[in-house]
Parts: structure tokens; C-alpha cells; sequence
């Protein structure tokens, strides 16, 4: 059950299925309404992106960082769902089940971003991402699914990315050495991120947008992106340069190939911080490069 409700949301997304169903269920007392909801533009903010030293004591540096998602969701607190009739409509129609421990648990999707994104965090030329909807309300959370990319996507043949979830490339320091490093990540199928942190309230005269950041550092625990790292250790021709791949078998790529990617995979290192439109400057992104 749980399975098909997760492909009938991928299929038809929240908002459609919660704007038919409110149609549906007003319809034999009148017309049918449409549940209040506006239009914010989606844009990629990379204030997030800062140089962090991690726990074992090296400075590390992003200078590259590219992810292919899809689906970007909102969800409002459960509490919140007896503020309306279309939020207590969502909370039949979007099942419990489609929500997964986070910062906020028990939140219910109320607007979305539907369509697949090559996300670049240090591309100035593409800071849009796209416009989402969202039904009035008071939000908690976001979400939003780990895919594969592909020339379908508009990417070229080359490209690096195709095949692969994400690439992180930077420097680390420690004690007066530095090693460029090239980290390329697979997300397992269908791998949802849930609860990203998103404090919001959305009113009919809301003029916004939502920025996604990636966060080299939890912005609650003070962790990073790239604890217990150790990138001496992986230098292990000496030559200061170290990539990290999917594929890799030698026991100390291996182990920091699946640190790294269970920490990316995680809500602590990504967020939608809100600013007013035309307010947030692009340098955020070309600074970054």
C-alpha cells in the first residue's frame, strides 16, 4: 500500500490530487472552488557553501557542486492541518505515510516543484530553477528526490554527471598540504531526502523566493559535509590529488566514498531560506566560483 501510494504521488503529485479531490468533494454544494495558492520562484542560493574545517582538522573548500534531483515538495506541519478545509482535506488525501522522521515529523506536502533539475551551485547563469505552488499556510519542511542524470536532461554526451547522482570537487588543507579532490556520488534508486529545514508562512499576497542551499556545515549540530575525512590518507600515490568514485574498491576510497555519501544524503546539509524577490543578489552564486 505504501508502495503505491509513493507512484501514484510521483505520478500525479500532492497539489494536483489535493485540488481535484477539494473540486470533487464542492462540487454537489455549488461550484467548485480552488483552494487559495500562489506561485514563488525556486532559485539555487549558495550562502550556504563556506569553507568549513572538519573534525579531523583539515580546511576544506567547495569549489564545484552539481546534483541532479526531481520533485521538490513542501510540507506544513501536521498540528497545522485544522486551520482549513483544504489543509484538513490533505491530511486524508496525502497520507501519513508519505512522511519519513526529519526536522518536522508527521509533515504533509501542501506545495510543490514538479520536473527533474541539474542543479550547478556555482553557475551564475542558471540561479532559476523553476516556480512552485503552494497552498496558504504555514510551512515546516521540505523534500525532495536523489535521481540519475542523463542526456535526456539536456546534458551533454560528456558530461561528467550523466550516470551519477552528484559531483563535489574542492580543496582540503591541513598542515601546510593541500589536496584537490573530486568526489562523485550515486544515490540509490528513488532515494527521497525528507525534511530539509524550511520556516515559512505563505498568505495570499506572499512575493518570495525560495532559495535551495547546500549546507557544508549543519546549520544545528556544527557537523560537516566532510567529517572523518581523512584526504592524506587518501592521497596514496603522494601526487595531491584525490578522487573518489562510485566504482571504488580499495578499503579507505571505499569507506570515504559511503561517509560522504551518507552525509549528503541527509536534511542536515541542505535548506530553502526565503528572500524578496529581486532582493537576492546573484553574486551569492558567482562569489562562490
Amino acid at each position: 500500500m505504501q508502495m503505491w501510494r509513493s507512484t501514484w504521488l510521483r505520478e500525479h503529485g500532492p497539489i494536483t490530487m489535493l485540488i481535484y479531490s477539494l473540486a470533487s468533494i464542492l462540487h454537489g454544494c455549488g461550484d467548485p472552488e480552488e483552494a487559495a495558492r500562489v506561485d514563488l520562484p525556486v532559485v539555487l542560493d549558495a550562502s550556504g557553501i563556506k569553507q568549513i574545517t572538519n573534525n579531523l582538522g583539515y580546511s576544506v573548500t567547495l569549489t564545484g557542486a552539481r546534483l541532479m534531483m526531481e520533485n521538490l515538495a513542501f510540507t506544513v506541519a501536521g498540528e497545522a492541518h485544522t486551520a482549513s478545509l483544504g489543509t484538513r482535506v490533505s491530511n486524508v488525501l496525502v497520507p501519513s505515510a508519505y512522511a519519513h522522521p526529519g526536522h518536522f515529523q508527521g509533515g504533509e506536502v501542501n506545495g510543490e516543484l514538479r520536473g527533474r533539475f541539474e542543479l550547478n551551485w556555482f553557475d551564475a547563469r542558471t540561479p532559476t530553477i523553476g516556480v512552485a505552488t503552494l497552498l496558504l499556510g504555514t510551512y515546516k519542511g521540505a523534500n525532495f528526490t536523489f535521481t540519475t542524470a542523463s542526456e535526456s536532461d539536456g546534458l551533454p554526451a560528456d558530461d561528467p554527471l550523466i550516470g551519477h547522482t552528484a559531483i563535489l570537487e574542492g580543496t582540503a588543507t591541513k598542515d601546510a598540504q593541500t589536496f584537490n579532490f573530486s568526489v562523485t556520488l550515486d544515490a540509490p534508486e528513488n532515494r527521497d531526502l525528507m525534511g530539509a529545514f524550511f520556516e515559512f508562512v505563505v498568505t495570499e499576497t506572499t512575493t518570495a523566493e525560495l532559495g535551495l542551499r547546500l549546507l557544508t556545515q549543519d546549520s544545528f549540530e556544527d557537523e560537516t559535509l566532510f567529517d572523518d575525512i581523512n584526504f592524506m590518507a587518501l592521497d596514496s600515490d603522494g601526487d595531491g590529488q584525490v578522487t573518489i568514485l562510485p566504482a571504488t574498491t580499495t578499503s579507505p576510497l571505499q569507506d570515504a566514498y559511503n561517509q560522504i555519501r551518507r552525509t549528503f544524503q541527509t536534511h542536515d546539509h541542505f535548506d530553502i531560506q526565503t528572500s524578496a524577490i529581486n532582493q537576492r543578489s546573484n553574486s551569492e552564486v558567482s562569489d562562490s566560483s
